[in-house]
Order: C-alpha cells, then sequence, then structure tokens
C-alpha cells in the first residue's frame, strides 16, 4: 500500500513541475504579446498545448490512483491526514508545494489573458479608427469570390 501512496505523491510532484513549466510559458506570452512578437506566441501556445496533453495524461493517472487508494472523495487539503503516519510529513510539504505552484500559476494565467485582451482591444482600436467595422467582418480568413476566366467555363447544355 505504501508503494500506491509515493506513486500518488511522485503524481503529485509532477503535476506541480508541470504546473512551473505553464507558470513560465504564460510568462513568456505575456513578453512576447508586449513585443509584438507573433512567432514566439505562437511558439508558446503550441507548447502550452502540448502541457495541456500531459495533464490530461496525470489527469487520468490521477483518477486511477485515488480509485485503488480508496481516496475518491478527498479534498488535497485533508490528503495527509488520510496517509500513513511515516508518510504523512512528505504529503503534507508535496500538497503544499502543489498548492503554491497552483496559486503562481493562476496569476500568471491571469497576467497572460489581461495582456492579451489589452493589446487585441487595442488592435481593435486601430481597426475601428481606419474605418473598417471589426464587428461587421467575419473573423477567420475567407477566400475572394473570383470568377474563372471565359475561355475555362464550359457549357454543360452543349
Amino acid at each position: 500500500m505504501d508503494e500506491l501512496h509515493l506513486n500518488y505523491l511522485n503524481l503529485l510532484r509532477d503535476l506541480t513541475t508541470s504546473l512551473d513549466r505553464l507558470s513560465q510559458l504564460a510568462q513568456q506570452k505575456i513578453t512576447a504579446v508586449r513585443e509584438d512578437d507573433l512567432i514566439s506566441l505562437d511558439e508558446v501556445l503550441k507548447q502550452e498545448q502540448a502541457m495541456t496533453l500531459n495533464l490530461r495524461g496525470l489527469e487520468q493517472k490521477r483518477l486511477t490512483l485515488l480509485t485503488q487508494l480508496g481516496l475518491e472523495n478527498v479534498s488535497l487539503a485533508e490528503l495527509p491526514n488520510r496517509y500513513p503516519p511515516q508518510l504523512q510529513d512528505e504529503a503534507q510539504h508535496v500538497v503544499d508545494a502543489l498548492r503554491q505552484s497552483s496559486d503562481l500559476y493562476r496569476s500568471q494565467a491571469d497576467a497572460a489573458r489581461g495582456t492579451l485582451e489589452l493589446h487585441l482591444h487595442q488592435i481593435e482600436k486601430v481597426i475601428t479608427s481606419s474605418g473598417v467595422d471589426p464587428a461587421s467582418t467575419a473573423p477567420g480568413y475567407s477566400a475572394p469570390s473570383v470568377e474563372p476566366p471565359n475561355n475555362m467555363k464550359t457549357d454543360f447544355r452543349a
């Protein structure tokens, strides 16, 4: 049983590392947006997407381990108290580190979102000042409607 408990703590450590990496990516996103560096922003978004897939895998493992440990309805705060006495201190340390990483990620992600929204609002102002109504244009790319040359048209009635 201790092996399952240790496996779960290792999973929480992996989750902490992933959240720390996501915090770094959020900071890189803020820097890329402030520097108007779309290439760097695209690269950060790709890395962020890969990290999200990694987190999904960790979540599946977490659910499996919680079921095996019989701790499905136990909150993170209660977790150390449900561990064997010899592992409670270690569990408390891991839980505290995870909470700290989670709080840092939330603040970095909020800052990145705010920065992106601010810059998108500024772009919208520029578009509006150039005489285009952003609300009336369709988002994304739309191909121009072009007629083929007359010599390429076929008369299907012939």
